[in-house]
């Protein structure tokens, strides 16, 4: 469980000494100030989840900064501390967002516990609901990681190695192979999966707001920044954070990223007071990094501080055993979720679906899924269901022979179940589902070639 941050705010030093010792000692990680003032700068340096405000203070008052500082982290809980418990007072610190309230001097400290409790709670639920909306606008679809082949057995028998592990991680492979599947996965396995999963996509962000979206920034930092700011870090504090895209980084802003990485600590923009935060980073990348350093686009000591271990996804032509399952998974997904019968899949189109190059990789093939059942006439998709460019766009044939040297149909049969049988590691369920043909047709023509499995 994450040890919550206090924020005490009292002008009797007595009192915010008193209720800071206590509850440090209770395992709560403290900060005290001595007014409204004090307060909002110690929150530029670190955000808390519980703020205990005194009502009544010099100058600004406790509900005056509880709104200065809701305006600045919406999700924070505050208790106010009234010396006068009133209803009236109470309900003006509730119309202001005030969790609770609790009268001083506070002799019940176990109630003062447990309303810190239940705020925490309460924080946690909100920041959680915020970040899961904000996943959700980015992401593209109901991904799961589907595949039997041996490239995928590889990425997750080494999924299951590093997750423990709290290392960087960089994964790397064409767009659309399930980088961030992957990073899901990898976090979902690690010591970190009960904590949060944070996403940004440096490509998607334009490099002027790039730097704020990672750090965050102070109100009045740049034009237009008219609040104080959490970044994707102090999001992902205890967590993970997902780098994708980390190639399209401008090299300005991976020296402060390199530094984040290295110390766990940063500023924000317009801010000059270190923010120290606990985060496991995977990065993601579709370039060459390596071609990218040579021509001066990526810092050399980012990529080694970031490659300590690598993981490359195969693209989906190079596991084509994996693209029936997909096929089968995805159909399944849109058929519940268009609400649409979908029995089965034509062999025309499932041959087309085994010939497609997939240069957009599983990605694309969720869509060309998706759109087939969007246009299904019948229960059944067949050819005329799928884009156009699947059927104009096959994968070129293999070539058994060179020219001049035509074989015969009983030599390209032998060798083109040979290959098949070679590309599943020999899988019987597999190679006749690939071939079209019943697993005993199967068996009897490894019989009648003579075909056995290289040791």
């Amino acid at each position: 469980m994450i040890s919550l941050r206090i924020l005490i705010v009292d002008d009797e030093k007595s009192q915010r000494e008193m209720l800071g010792d206590f509850l440090s000692k209770k395992g709560y990680r403290v900060e005290t100030a001595g007014s409204g003032e004090e307060a909002l700068k110690k929150y530029e340096g670190g955000n808390f989840e519980i703020a205990l405000l005194d009502q009544k203070m010099p100058g600004m008052d406790g509900i005056e900064l509880l709104g200065r500082l809701k305006e600045i982290d919406p999700e924070l809980q505050a208790i106010l501390i009234t010396a006068h418990g009133t209803v009236e007072t109470a309900v003006k610190a509730m119309r202001e967002g005030a969790y609770h309230y609790i009268t001083k001097p506070i002799v019940n400290l176990d109630e003062l516990l447990e309303l810190i409790r239940r705020a925490g709670e309460k924080h946690f639920l909100l920041k959680e609901n915020k970040i899961l909306k904000e996943e959700l606008k980015e992401n593209l679809g109901d991904f799961s990681i589907i595949g039997d082949s041996k490239a995928m057995r590889k990425v997750l028998s080494t999924v299951s190695s590093v997750a423990a592990a709290d290392t960087t991680i960089l994964l790397t492979g064409e767009s659309g192979t399930g980088k961030e599947l992957v990073a899901h996965a990898i976090h979902g396995k690690s010591p970190r999966a009960e904590n949060r999963f944070v996403t940004i996509n440096c490509a998607a962000i334009p490099e002027n707001l790039l730097e704020s979206e990672l750090f965050g920034h102070t109100k009045g930092a740049f034009t237009g920044a008219t609040s104080t700011r959490e970044g994707k870090f102090s999001m992902a504090d205890h967590g993970t954070l997902f780098l994708d895209e980390i190639g399209e980084i401008p090299v300005n802003i991976q020296v402060k990223l390199l530094r984040a990485i290295e110390e766990k600590s940063f500023e924000k923009v317009g801010g000059n007071t270190p923010i120290n935060v606990d985060v496991r980073i995977i990065a993601a990348t579709n370039r060459d990094l390596r071609a990218e350093m040579e021509k001066g686009n990526f810092r050399e000591d980012l990529f080694y501080r970031l490659n300590v271990i690598n993981l490359e996804l195969p693209p989906l032509r190079d596991r084509r055993e994996d693209i029936m399952p997909l096929v089968d998974h995805y159909a399944e997904h849109f058929s519940r979720k268009l609400n649409k019968k979908v029995s089965g899949i034509t062999p025309e189109a499932k041959d087309l679906l085994l010939r497609y190059p997939w240069p957009g990789n599983v990605r694309e093939l969720v869509n060309v899924i998706e759109r087939a059942i969007v246009l299904l006439r019948g229960d059944v998709i067949d050819a005329s269901d799928l884009p156009l460019e699947v059927e104009e766009k096959p994968a070129r044939a293999d070539k058994y022979f060179t020219e001049g040297e035509i074989p015969s149909i009983q030599e390209v049969e032998r060798e083109h179940i040979k290959k098949t049988l070679d590309f599943t590691d020999w899988n019987f369920n597999k190679t006749a589902d690939i071939l079209g043909i019943h697993r005993n047709t199967l068996r009897l023509k490894i019989k009648e070639y003579n075909l056995s499995k290289p040791e």
